[in-house]
């Protein structure tokens, strides 16, 4: 069965497939949906979101950020186990290192990574 996400904007709930959002960020009590240039909320957690999104090429890179691996057009290292990815929308969003590990297993690119990366 296909997992749909429901986001409300300006009053509209619309159906989300996953592999069409490009990252979802936490907002208090809600979560804020990103597809290309749209915004969507739903009351949700990110926790929540994370495990049921994590079949569908979703990783967390920071407490309150979750991104589709398939909407990151690269990334690039930017100190201290940290990652800079900028999506295809244009979109840059920053990890934070105690998620560096998560990164490193879900990403293909991350063997050329670590090593050029001092641990």
């Amino acid at each position: 069965m296909t997992t749909l996400l429901v986001g409300e904007r300006e009053r509209r709930l619309y159906p989300l497939d996953p592999e069409k959002i490009d990252y979802i960020e936490s907002d208090g009590n809600y979560v804020s949906i990103r597809s290309a240039n749209a915004a969507y909320i739903s009351r949700d957690t990110i926790k929540r979101l994370a495990d049921e999104l994590a079949p569908h090429g979703f990783i967390r890179i920071e407490r309150s950020l979750l991104v589709n691996i398939r909407a990151v057009l690269y990334a690039e290292t930017i100190g201290r186990g940290r990652f800079a990815f900028t999506l295809s929308s244009g979109a840059c969003l920053q990890s934070s290192s105690s998620y560096r590990e998560a990164i490193l297993r879900a990403l293909p690119l991350a063997s050329s990574l670590s090593r050029r990366t001092p641990h």
